[in-house]
């Protein structure tokens, strides 16, 4: 039985949760200073609002776009490093180890949402100072990591944790791994997977 989230969570999970979570540190970071809160800042949150509000209606209206508008998944991560480090003020660090990828391999969408999930949780939960993340082809698999220097995190009992459960379930069913270490200097979260998944039949043969 998959353990993968139903689709509308995972949209929300990876949509509208992380954006107010972003807006929620930035709020924390201006209110830990002396004055009133910058006129910039309440623009910006009014902007991510707005485009968050129209996410949810399309995303009610059964037409939310599934994934980044970038080309491949190099130019998308590139992208998500940008935002997150201008709008949190942690380093971020993308590295491309691959030769060009041309456009998006039927995988592809898969790693970015977990490696974004990833930058997420270090900036998040992590407290990290500066996060760094590789992408690279090996033969036929695609390799991501991110690593980040934050406070890392311990084991839970129970209820498990909702975005790392995500994180699994999709690389299962992309028929990748995801490995993740975490220690009190820092945690990495490494993703191998095929860019293009071996139909089932196939890989029974």
């Amino acid at each position: 039985m998959s353990d993968a989230l139903p689709p509308l969570a995972q949209q929300l999970h990876d949509g509208v949760l992380q954006a107010l979570a972003i807006a929620r540190i930035r709020l924390d970071r201006a209110l830990a200073q002396d004055g009133p809160l910058p006129r910039e800042l309440g623009r910006d949150l009014k902007l991510l609002l707005d485009r968050e509000i129209a996410g949810l209606r399309r995303l009610i209206g059964g037409s939310a776009p599934l994934d980044p508008p970038q080309p491949d998944l190099v130019t998308a991560l590139a992208a998500t490093a940008e935002q997150l480090q201008s709008a949190t003020g942690v380093r971020i660090v993308a590295e491309n180890r691959a030769a060009a990828l041309e456009g998006w391999a039927d995988n592809d969408p898969v790693a970015y949402r977990i490696v974004r999930e990833a930058l997420h949780n270090a900036v998040k939960h992590g407290d990290a100072r500066s996060a760094w993340v590789t992408v690279a082809v090996q033969e036929d698999q695609l390799v991501c990591t991110v690593r980040d220097d934050g406070r890392g995190f311990e084991p839970v009992t129970g209820r498990p944790r909702f975005g790392l459960t995500a994180m699994h379930a999709q690389a299962r069913e992309a028929r990748g791994r995801l490995t993740v270490r975490s220690c009190p200097t820092g945690t990495s979260v490494t993703l191998v997977l095929p860019r293009t998944p071996v139909p089932e039949e196939k890989a029974q043969a």
